[in-house]
C-alpha cells in the first residue's frame, strides 16, 4: 500500500476513534512523507498544529462535497504562518484608474467550450517558490513563456531568479512585487533560462548576463476586469497572469474540485491562468500554481468563473487584474 492511499485510511480511521495514538501514527507518516523533521522543543508545537489542522481538513471536507481537501506539506503551519510566508497581504492593492487606461477589451463571441494550454505545449512544468514571496515572478514567466511559444513555436523555461534579483528599481524579491513590472523590466532586459540563473528562493546579487538573455516580450495590457468573457477570451489567446486571495484554508488545504466560495478579493498571490474548463456542474479557471506538485492538483486549483462574486471580482478575485504578455 502506497504512502498516500494509507495515510488517506488513516484519516478515517483518526475520525472514527480520535485517539492520541492514531494521531501520532499518522503524524509519523506525514513527516516522512514530507521529509520534515523538528526539534525535540518544535516538535510537541507543531504536533499541537497538525492536529488542529487535521479538524479543519476534516470539517472542510464534510462542509463541500465536491472538493477535496488533504493533509498537505502545509500542515503544520498556523494560518497566520502560512499568510505570512505564502501571501502577500495588502501587496497588491489594485490600482484601478492604471488598469483601465491600460486593458484591451476582447471579443466574446463563439467561445470554445474549453481551453487549456497544457495540451498545445505552451506552459511549463510547475515549479516551487518555496519560502520566498516570488510568486509574482513565477506568474510573469509563466505568461511569458505562453506568449513566446506562440510567437516561436518553442517552449523555454524563463528564469524567476533573474527577476528576483535584478528588478529592483519598484519590485522587492522575495517581499513581493508586481508582475505587470516584471513584464516590463523583460521586454527591456530579456530573461535568461532557468538553467543559466536557477532558482535559489532567496534574494541574491544581480547575476544577469546580457549575452544569454533571449528576446521576450515587447511589453503588457490588462484585460477588461470583472468580466469572466474577457478573461475567457483573453485565454483563447495565451495564457494569463491573475492576481487572486490565497491566504484561506480553502488554499491551504485544497486537493481537488472547483473552489467557489470562502475566498475573497484581497488579492495576495500571483498566479497563471492556462485555460478553463467544466469539472462536472462548475465552470472553473485551470490556474497553475507555483507551490510545487505535491500541493493542490499535481500544482494546479480551479477557481470557479462566477463573475458575481466579491462584486465582481470574481472567485477569489481572479478577475480583477488579469494581464497578458504581447509580442
Amino acid at each position: 500500500m502506497s504512502k498516500v492511499i494509507l495515510l488517506i485510511c488513516l484519516i478515517g480511521m483518526a475520525s472514527a476513534f480520535e485517539n492520541e495514538s492514531m494521531m501520532s501514527s499518522l503524524w509519523s507518516i506525514w513527516k516522512t512523507q514530507h521529509q520534515k523533521e523538528y526539534s525535540s522543543v518544535e516538535e510537541p508545537t507543531r504536533f499541537g498544529i497538525f492536529i488542529e489542522n487535521f479538524n479543519k481538513v476534516q470539517r472542510l471536507n464534510a462542509e463541500e462535497e465536491d472538493l477535496r481537501f488533504v493533509l498537505n506539506k502545509f500542515a503544520d503551519l498556523t494560518t497566520y504562518e502560512f499568510k505570512a510566508i505564502y501571501a502577500s497581504s495588502g501587496f497588491f492593492e489594485p490600482h484601478r484608474k492604471f488598469v483601465g487606461r491600460n486593458s484591451v477589451r476582447f471579443p466574446v463571441g463563439n467561445l470554445p467550450a474549453s481551453v487549456d494550454w497544457r495540451d498545445k505545449g505552451a506552459v511549463t512544468p510547475v515549479k516551487d517558490q518555496g519560502q520566498c514571496g516570488s510568486c509574482w515572478t513565477f506568474s510573469t514567466t509563466g505568461v511569458i513563456e505562453g506568449a513566446y511559444f506562440i510567437k516561436n513555436g518553442k517552449l523555454l523555461s524563463f528564469s524567476e531568479q533573474q527577476i528576483v534579483d535584478c528588478d529592483t528599481d519598484q519590485n522587492e524579491g522575495c517581499n513581493g512585487g508586481w508582475p505587470y513590472l516584471a513584464v516590463e523590466y523583460a521586454a527591456k532586459n530579456g530573461l535568461e533560462l532557468e538553467s543559466d540563473y536557477p532558482y535559489t528562493a532567496q534574494d541574491g546579487k544581480c547575476q544577469y548576463k546580457k549575452a544569454k538573455a533571449v528576446t521576450v516580450a515587447s511589453g503588457y495590457q490588462f484585460v477588461t476586469a470583472n468580466d469572466t468573457d474577457q478573461l475567457k477570451s483573453a485565454l483563447v489567446n495565451s495564457p494569463v497572469s491573475v492576481l487572486i486571495e490565497a491566504d484561506e484554508d480553502v488554499f491551504q488545504f485544497y486537493s481537488s474540485g472547483v473552489i467557489r466560495k470562502n475566498c475573497g478579493a484581497n488579492l495576495d498571490h500571483a498566479v497563471l491562468a492556462v485555460g478553463y474548463q467544466k469539472l462536472g456542474l462548475y465552470e472553473a479557471f485551470i490556474v497553475k500554481n507555483s507551490w510545487g506538485t505535491s500541493w493542490g492538483s499535481a500544482g494546479y486549483v480551479n477557481i470557479g468563473t462566477n463573475q458575481k462574486q466579491n462584486n465582481g471580482q470574481g472567485v477569489c478575485g481572479i478577475l480583477a487584474q488579469p494581464l497578458i504578455s504581447t509580442n
